[in-house]
C-alpha cells in the first residue's frame, strides 16, 4: 500500500492519463498554500498547452492589437473574468474607429438614411461617453440590430465601464458579450461587403 502524501505549501505537478482513449496524458502544476485548516490550489500551469479555437475572421480585423487579442482570447478560453474584460474593453477602445468605418461604408453602399450616417460621424467627436451611448444606439441599420439588440451600443457601454467594481464571473460573461458583439458586426458587414462585391458579376454573367 502507497504511503499517504501529506499536503503541505509549496508546487507539485501532476500527471493525468485520459480515461477514455488511454493514450493522451497531460501535466499539471499546483501550487498549494496551507494556512491553519484552509487550502487554496491554484493551477499554475499546463502541458501540452490548452488549444484555443481561434476565430479567423477577428484574428485579421484585430491584426494591430493581435498581442492584446490573443491575451484576451486566452484569459476567456481559462476563465480570468477581469483580464479578459480588461482586455477586450482595450481592444475595443482602440479599434472601434475601424468598426465605425466599415458601418459608414455599409450605410453609404446601401443608401441608408442620412440620420444614421449623422449618428454614426458624431460618435467620432469627443463627446461624453453617456452621450455616445445613446447615439451609439441609434446609429445602426435595422437589419444590424439582431432581434432588435444594438451591438454598437453594447460595445460603446463596455468602454463607459472600469472592470474594479465587477465579480470575476461578470467580467468573463461581459468579455465574452463584447466578443460575441464584434464578432457579430465584423462577420454580418463582411459578409455583406463580399455578397454587395460580387454580385455585378453574377447578373452580368447571366
Amino acid at each position: 500500500m502507497a504511503k499517504p502524501e501529506y499536503i503541505s505549501s509549496g508546487s507539485r505537478s501532476y500527471k493525468f492519463d485520459c480515461v477514455s482513449c488511454r493514450k493522451s496524458t497531460i501535466n499539471i502544476d499546483v501550487h498549494f498554500r496551507l494556512e491553519n485548516d484552509y487550502v487554496e490550489l491554484q493551477k499554475h500551469g499546463q502541458w501540452p498547452k490548452l488549444k484555443v479555437k481561434r476565430d479567423e475572421q477577428l484574428e485579421k480585423f484585430f491584426e494591430a492589437d493581435a498581442d492584446s487579442f490573443e491575451k484576451a482570447t486566452m484569459c476567456i478560453a481559462n476563465g480570468y473574468g477581469i483580464a479578459a474584460f480588461a482586455y477586450m474593453r482595450r481592444i475595443v477602445e482602440s479599434n472601434i474607429h475601424l468598426l465605425l468605418e466599415d458601418i459608414s461604408a455599409e450605410v453609404k453602399a446601401t443608401e441608408e438614411s442620412e440620420e444614421i450616417q449623422a449618428s454614426l460621424n458624431s460618435l467620432k467627436n469627443n463627446s461624453p461617453m453617456s452621450q455616445k451611448i445613446v447615439i451609439a444606439n441609434k446609429a445602426l441599420p435595422v437589419y444590424l440590430k439582431s432581434n432588435g439588440l444594438n451591438p454598437l451600443g453594447t460595445l460603446y457601454k463596455v468602454l463607459s465601464e472600469g472592470v474594479h467594481s465587477l465579480p470575476d464571473e461578470e467580467c468573463l460573461a461581459r468579455a465574452k458579450d463584447v466578443n460575441s458583439c464584434i464578432k457579430y458586426l465584423v462577420s454580418e458587414l463582411g459578409t455583406r461587403k463580399r455578397n454587395r462585391e460580387s454580385f455585378p458579376s453574377m447578373i452580368g454573367s447571366i
